[in-house]
């Protein structure tokens, strides 16, 4: 999600819901949510496969690029549909959250940088948040779910399976008065209470990794890296950090 930057800070009493979205400003909003970011042309290690059909996940809330409530996650069995994958198996485990079977960090990358660049123009052509999550196959290939369509700040979704281990999200079109370029915090925090990981690409052409094992959002592509927004303001690049944590984030 997308934070507006027009408000000040002040206390807030989260509700029991996860959503991905654009916050607003350096308040924390009273949903939870997830950013996305843009990605750069696709490697050569991913390819993307249509598989038609649309997201069969059941229990949806207003969450972030989770979407899940606090209080406890969304029935949901099975393994999530898919519509795009990588082009062969990847190896490797990381430790840390619930989801320690993810691919290594450089693979996941270079996957989540592409579909998002290929989910970006979209996301700016419909000036709206898309979001969905990046799995696993029994196969040992990355995928990702079909995108779920939000709305200018925000995205809502069903709980991640059991073979997910990031979240996704785009942050949409520019917009004026919103914290466009970085996560929110409400971003880091649904990743974090899953114990996955999460990505998010921006107007300007950034993504970010939500780390679970760091606790921060660390940025992986910089700007212009994936499409950018016509419109885009590049006054939004001023002050932009590599690494967030959700107090830096809360204090912006």
């Amino acid at each position: 999600m997308k934070r507006r930057v027009t408000e000040g800070a002040a206390a807030h009493t989260p509700l029991p819901l996860f959503r991905v979205c654009r916050s607003l400003a350096p308040v924390l909003a009273t949903v939870l949510a997830v950013s996305a970011c843009s990605a750069p042309p696709a490697p050569q290690d991913a390819r993307f496969v249509p598989a038609g059909g649309g997201v069969s996940q059941t229990g949806s809330v207003s969450t972030g690029a989770l979407g899940v409530g606090l209080s406890g996650p969304i029935p949901y069995t099975g393994a999530s549909p898919y519509t795009s994958v990588s082009q062969g198996s990847v190896s490797g485990q990381r430790s840390g959250g619930p989801a320690s079977f993810a691919p290594p960090a450089d693979q996941a990358d270079a996957f989540a940088i592409s579909y998002l660049n290929s989910i970006q123009r979209r996301s700016f052509a419909e000036h709206r948040e898309l979001c969905g999550y990046f799995v696993l196959t029994p196969s040992g290939e990355i995928a990702a779910t079909p995108p779920v369509p939000g709305d200018l700040a925000s995205c809502s979704q069903a709980a991640p399976g059991a073979d997910v281990f990031a979240s996704y999200h785009t942050h949409g079109a520019f917009d004026d008065g919103y914290d466009n370029e970085v996560p929110s915090p409400e971003d880091l925090m649904g990743d974090f209470h899953f114990g996955i990981d999460g990505y998010v690409s921006t107007p300007g052409g950034r993504v970010w990794r939500v780390e679970y094992d760091v606790q921060a959002a660390l940025l992986i592509c910089g700007q212009g890296c994936v499409a950018v927004d016509p419109n885009y303001d590049f006054a939004d690049d001023l002050g932009i950090r590599n690494r967030y944590t959700v107090a830096q984030l809360q204090a912006r």
